[in-house]
């Protein structure tokens, strides 16, 4: 199993040139381009720089595996909605230039979940944001992956594609190989589904990539395996049980939020070492 990690507060705070340098020397085998930052999906680059990034990194033996677009992916406000969506095109655009196979979309989720009647309009405003992403898909030949969320409401409550069933659902319904499922692990048990019961509902089918970070429970913490709740033994046990081709993913940014930047460097090999102890897991239960 390969082991990858977010290009978040690297390439923000220096650039993706140096993210690459970075994590590969850490020891990770990919990468997950973050397009989420202002700053990232704003910039203005011609193709040939992701073009040449793309050859950069495979110079320094790591490859781009995942990508995270933009979000939310949806407003009250149509206009900002439609911005949106032009942000969303560019940015699977982008990751395809990198030779991303998967890209990370968001759900819509711009009303409150949990008020009888708006899961099933979400639901259906869902199907029509992701089947309008269908052309871009197979112009850039790259798969949209939806995931897990959830919403704030005096506490974290569920919301699109929070439970296993809904999430089936939704991709059943699509019924497209452009769409696939990304289980974001923290996200799953802040909402209180157990995230290994959560795979093996999926299935190896489905799931094609993973959101990989810890929580406390209380909080979408975003920090590293074995600094939160989450019972990472298990979560590995049964992503070996239904045969996960993908890789490990850290979506774990916020573990250096407290740390000095002098520390980033240092971070990283900790969280590749961490990643390849959840690896090495993995394999010996295949």
């Amino acid at each position: 199993m390969k082991i990858s990690t977010t290009t978040g507060r690297f390439n923000v705070k220096y650039d993706l040139k140096k993210a690459v340098d970075v994590l590969s020397a850490a020891g990770y085998d990919a990468l997950d381009f973050s397009q989420f930052d202002k700053e990232v999906y704003d910039a203005d680059f011609p193709d040939s720089y992701y073009t040449e990034m793309r050859k950069y990194a495979e110079s320094k033996g790591v490859y781009f595996n995942q990508s995270h677009a933009p979000f939310s992916s949806s407003y009250a406000d149509e206009e900002r909605t439609a911005k949106r969506f032009t942000e969303i095109t560019k940015a699977m655009k982008r990751a395809s230039l990198l030779g991303v196979r998967n890209i990370i979309v968001h759900p819509c989720q711009h009303v409150e979940y949990n008020i009888p009647g708006n899961p099933e309009m979400l639901f259906e405003y869902n199907m029509d944001f992701y089947s309008r992403l269908v052309p871009y898909c197979e112009e850039y030949g790259i798969r949209v992956a939806l995931e897990n969320m959830w919403q704030h409401t005096g506490m974290i409550n569920h919301s699109t594609c929070s439970r296993p069933d809904e999430f089936i659902k939704y991709l059943d319904r699509l019924n497209n190989d452009c769409f696939v499922a990304c289980l974001d692990i923290g996200h799953a048990a802040l909402v209180r589904e157990d995230p290994d019961q959560f795979i093996r509902r999926l299935g190896a089918k489905r799931l094609k990539c993973l959101h990989v970070h810890d929580v406390d429970g209380t909080n979408d913490s975003h920090t590293l395996p074995f600094f939160g709740v989450v019972d990472w033994h298990k979560v590995m046990t049964a992503l070996a049980e239904i045969g996960y081709d993908g890789e490990i993913t850290f979506e774990a940014d916020c573990f250096f939020d407290d740390k000095p930047v002098e520390l980033y460097e240092d971070c990283a090999k900790f969280m590749a070492k961490t990643g390849r102890y959840l690896a090495d897991y993995f394999e010996k239960k295949k």
